[in-house]
């Protein structure tokens, strides 16, 4: 049975949002490599803190929710939060490391309105950068000062995740193209490509926090279920976001022929007829097959199919975390970002 959703106001950031960031962001600047190097100039850039000369810049850490997820699930479990923040921050690196990857393989030119990493430097530089990110999170959660045991587990953990995001992004380069892709098959590949590092940073948190192991797996188990809802969204706004909100074209995914969330919703919801039009236009690389894709997408129900479904993955991932039975202001709290992940408007 899922547990309904806090719904507040859609311009306010839900608490966790608000209260971990700052100690995040000024852990991973004392955290990131010298700006001296040609990886901590790249990286530095990437992260949004430097020019492409290696100039500081003053600017904003991003919105930082699998970190703050980590120290939220240290806290709700009655841990401190100081000994999962090197867990919290790793999990960050990690998910910058596979950002940085993604640009190249899908030939994305411009992240938040600024030139990616391989754009300036190229493909092999690019791919430098995002492996120091990654060894980068490894030396940072190894400085961890929690119990060795734990902190061997979380290595573990995030080691494990980190291999289940490579998968599903394996899955979702050779599905890419495929018009007729069942939701098991979706939900298979964004369970390993959104939901795993989620699921890790939840994992992290508690496990740090010496909870029992049941609830360190239920914590896991709410992190999957977050990243279903949160790349359902993502998909849904890669289709009919805001550009100017998202700071990507909403063509992108219909463009590149992504096995997305509204495609895999439409294309079952077509007759066959409609359905026989969309293999047709996906076929095609063209301006105008794009336009019909869209168009088909819209004519199947696609953009309400795909609002609501997040919702549901929200709210069960809620229910989760209320059956291990954490503090009520931690429930609500959870339970806010919950609601923002499955209804964000960037």
């Amino acid at each position: 049975m899922s547990t309904p959703l806090a719904q507040p106001p859609v311009d306010m950031l839900p608490s966790i949002l608000v209260t971990y960031p700052p100690r995040i962001a000024e852990a991973m600047r004392r955290e990131a490599l010298a700006p001296a190097s040609m990886t901590g100039r790249m990286s530095g850039y990437h992260m949004g803190w430097l020019d492409d000369s290696g100039r500081e810049r003053k600017t904003v850490t991003g919105k930082l929710v699998r970190p703050s997820l980590c120290l939220w699930a240290c806290e709700a479990c009655g841990g401190d939060v100081n000994r999962a923040l090197p867990a919290a921050t790793a999990v960050e690196w990690v998910h910058n490391f596979t950002l940085v990857h993604d640009d190249i393989q899908d030939g994305d030119r411009s992240r938040h309105g600024r030139p990616t990493v391989w754009a300036l430097w190229g493909v092999a530089q690019a791919i430098n950068a995002g492996d120091a990110l990654h060894a980068l999170a490894f030396r940072v959660l190894s400085k961890s000062d929690a119990d060795p045991q734990r902190s061997l587990c979380a290595v573990r953990a995030l080691s494990t995740a980190t291999l289940e995001v490579v998968e599903g992004q394996c899955l979702d380069l050779a599905l890419e193209g495929r018009v007729h892709v069942t939701l098991r098959g979706y939900l298979r590949m964004v369970r390993a490509k959104t939901g795993a590092l989620l699921g890790a940073a939840l994992e992290m948190g508690a496990l740090l926090s010496g909870a029992p192991e049941k609830t360190v797996r239920q914590f896991r188990r709410a992190g999957y279920l977050l990243g279903l809802a949160f790349q359902m969204r993502d998909d849904w706004l890669g289709t009919w976001g805001d550009s100017t909100l998202t700071g990507k074209s909403s063509a992108g995914d219909v463009g590149r022929r992504k096995a997305s969330y509204p495609l895999v919703a439409a294309y079952h919801a077509l007759p066959s007829d409609g359905q026989r039009r969309l293999r047709r236009a996906f076929a095609k690389r063209t301006d105008e097959a794009t336009q019909e894709i869209r168009s088909l997408l819209l004519d199947a129900g696609g953009s309400e199919l795909t609002h609501a479904a997040p919702l549901r993955f929200a709210e069960k991932a809620v229910s989760v975390i209320a059956a291990c039975g954490v503090p009520k202001t931690f429930l609500e709290s959870f339970s806010e970002i919950a609601s923002y992940v499955a209804r964000r408007a960037r």
